[in-house]
């Protein structure tokens, strides 16, 4: 399994920014390839989407902890997926850091590599379309940034 890295700088107030990121409501807003999220009651959740034209449904788990302005997640199933995403406070705006820990199916894998120029490439671009969608949402200057995995007519 490998792990995936990224921040961005957002120009609005971390607790603000934390609200926005936590509430499940807002996943397909700012999560490429996601259309619809479900809360299942206490921390599970159902999401459904499209990834490189093939349609989705995975249940997980889904854990804010407004104290820390951190959420942890992970998958049930077929694919080993799992991240932590932090919203640290900078003045009046917010740091936003998220980790992924994703080992995909190696027919997945395979998609990813001949749609988006491979498993790092795809999944790093994907972890940058979700900060920056959460970054324009939040700031008021765009909406949902799409993924290589959404447009897989165009590599990365």
């Amino acid at each position: 399994m490998s792990d995936y890295t990224d921040s961005i700088d957002v120009h609005a107030p971390a607790d603000a920014v934390f609200r926005f990121v936590s509430d499940v409501k807002n996943l397909p807003r700012y999560l490429p390839t996601v259309h619809q999220a479900k809360a299942q009651g206490g921390e599970r959740v159902a999401l459904d989407g499209e990834a490189n034209g093939h349609p989705y449904h995975s249940d997980g788990w889904f854990k804010a902890e407004p104290d820390a302005r951190r959420l942890r997640w992970g998958s049930d199933g077929e694919n080993d997926y799992s991240g932590q995403l932090e919203v640290a406070a900078a003045g009046n705006a917010s740091k936003v850091t998220c980790t992924l820990r994703f080992s995909p199916k190696p027919e997945v894998a395979q998609q990813m590599q001949r749609l988006q120029g491979g498993r790092d490439a795809a999944i790093r671009d994907g972890l940058k379309a979700s900060l920056v969608s959460i970054k324009q949402l939040c700031e008021g200057t765009g909406g949902k940034q799409m993924s290589s995995a959404e447009r897989p007519d165009q590599p990365v």
